[in-house]
């Protein structure tokens, strides 16, 4: 395996002529967010060996390949194995975040520190197979700023499965942009597309969205996911939950939208039923208008419903407002080893 040296000329993918190939050779990071994954870890970098090996490197004209491993708080093994797995030669650096900032944030890090022509971005349970990204590769050869992997089939229990597809459903259904249905964060971009990612000010950030909404040239590779080669999902529902809401507030104010025409038009209905009410009060004199008033009952009682919803959906997205106004950094990064061997301990956030 080679080391991706830091002075060979780049290529610059065009992104007018979608046949268009560059003959210059070009480097290749490939950002892997983990937690607790120590399990897999043996296997993921026999895997990445044989996929990224110098003949498929020299079939697609890559100079140079580097594993940018971005450690979320880990309290297993994991930061250790891949440590020894650099100082054994291995192309790859470590970024070792000061605690659990969640994948989104992780996968940003990477983006951040990530300095390579392509960038490619998959997780560390094998579940993104390496192999998939050779196919990204001859895409974005072909002209194509974004790469992005979509789901043929998962092997995961019916219920995630049925979540999941709920999710792109609706994000799609909600979303002011065309996040397609099925596609993690399991991609290829070019420089020019991370440059983009870079520059965004947001502090909390959804990746899949961000990369759906900066534009370019964008096509799907689809793939069936595989089950874990090891350990157990870090997903709980909590965590899936977030995710979710999390994905629909990055990708649209149409909730806040919703909300707000529902209360206008529930308002304009709780108005009409009264002056009916009173109308028919005052025409037939008769105080016992039972269906008026049970109209008007109901009324208040699904008010009360949807004044509740509309607060949820409003509470949602000034917590979020709350947080982005705060500043906080996205992540802290405590320590970096790199291919060269040398450990820095420090403080950077971003």
């Amino acid at each position: 395996m080679t080391h991706a040296p830091q002075d060979l000329p780049s290529m610059e993918l065009s992104s007018t002529d979608p046949t268009s190939r560059s003959t210059s050779a070009f480097t290749l990071d490939v950002i892997i967010p983990l937690f607790n994954e120590a399990e897999v870890l043996a296997l993921l970098f026999t895997t990445l060996d044989g996929t990224f090996d110098r003949e498929n490197l020299r079939r697609r004209n890559v100079a140079g390949v580097r594993y940018l491993f971005v450690d979320d708080g880990s309290s297993d093994r994991s930061a250790t194995i891949i440590a020894d797995k650099i100082r054994a030669g291995s192309p790859a650096t470590l970024l070792r975040l000061s605690r659990n900032f969640g994948h989104a944030n992780a996968i940003s890090a990477g983006i951040d520190h990530a300095t390579a022509d392509l960038v490619a971005v998959l997780d560390a349970d094998l579940q993104d197979p390496p192999s998939v990204v050779l196919e990204m590769i001859d895409k974005a050869r072909d002209g194509y700023d974004v790469v992005y992997g979509q789901r043929r089939k998962r092997k995961e229990n019916a219920f995630k499965r049925a979540g999941y597809w709920a999710f792109y459903r609706l994000v799609a259904l909600l979303s002011d942009i065309t996040v397609p249905a099925d596609s993690g964060d399991f991609c290829l971009m070019n420089r020019r597309v991370v440059a983009e990612l870079k520059a965004m000010p947001e502090r909390l950030r959804f990746p899949r969205v961000l990369r759906a909404w900066v534009g370019f040239r964008q096509i799907g590779v689809e793939y069936e996911r595989p089950e874990r080669q090891a350990g157990l999902s870090k997903y709980t529902l909590r965590k899936l939950y977030r995710l979710a809401t999390d994905g629909i507030a990055a990708a649209s104010i149409r909730p806040l939208k919703i909300a707000q025409l529902s209360s206008f038009l529930f308002g304009l209905v709780a108005v009409a039923l009264m002056l009916l009410f009173v109308v028919m009060l005052f025409v037939s004199r008769d105080p016992a208008l039972s269906l008026p008033f049970l109209l008007i009952s109901l009324l208040i009682a699904s008010g009360h419903a949807l004044t509740m919803l509309c607060l949820y959906v409003f509470s949602a997205y000034l917590g979020r407002t709350y947080l982005e106004v705060k500043g906080r950094p996205a992540y802290v990064v405590m320590e970096r080893i790199s291919a060269k061997g040398d450990a820095t301990e420090d403080a950077t956030s971003d």
